[in-house]
């Protein structure tokens, strides 16, 4: 099985490029070279396919992300201990003790999923089978980002650094962290992110 690693953040520039390396274990997957500011955005993320995938009417229709969304392809084999990414920044005007500009990272979500579900139909069919069932639940729910405890999670970073999000696995599919014991439920934030940023297929 394939999956899909995600990435959104924010990201200030300052004189350098960041370079951002993400690892499946010890086999690199991709380099990234941040070459531009990454704001916050506001998408209106309606119209009849994002609105099926709102769910509950009291959820909002608005999403606040980064304006860009980056996303990674890695092979089932590859998912076996642990997702590591590593941050190249140390870019500042720090001189004789004092400092008031420096480049920063903040992750505000990391996500990995199945790739099938870049595929409308498949999200849709979870929706209904959790509405059959009654509960939402799901064993390939698409998980948040790892507990809160984890570093680097909706936190300025300056400087370089290293991540580790551990990988396991519940019913079959392969999750960052550790899903707690029981239910697992759809998760319906990922599916809008994805349509807000035109990665969902509806061509079939």
């Amino acid at each position: 099985m394939s999956y899909t690693l995600g990435l959104l953040l924010e990201y200030y520039r300052y004189r350098h490029d960041a370079i951002v390396r993400i690892y499946a274990d010890d086999r690199l997957v991709d380099e990234l070279s941040l070459y531009s500011d990454i704001n916050m955005k506001c998408t209106n993320n309606v119209g009849p396919l994002a609105n099926r995938l709102i769910g509950p009417t009291n959820e909002t229709p608005v999403l606040f992300t980064p304006e860009k969304l980056f996303l990674f392809e890695i092979d089932e084999r590859h998912l076996c201990n642990r997702i590591r990414i590593e941050v190249q920044n140390n870019h500042n005007n720090h001189t004789n003790g004092f400092m008031t500009k420096f480049s920063y990272v903040k992750f505000e979500w990391i996500f990995l999923l199945p790739s099938c579900l870049l595929e409308h139909n498949n999200w849709m069919r979870l929706l209904q089978r959790s509405e059959r069932s009654g509960v939402g639940s799901y064993t390939a729910e698409v998980e948040k980002f790892p507990p809160p405890s984890t570093p680097g999670i909706k936190h300025i970073m300056g400087g370089s650094f290293s991540m580790e999000f551990p990988l396991s696995r519940k019913h079959g599919i392969t999750h960052l962290g550790r899903p707690k014991p029981g239910t697992i439920y759809v998760n319906r934030f990922f599916s809008r992110v994805l349509w807000a940023f035109g990665q969902l297929n509806t061509s079939t």
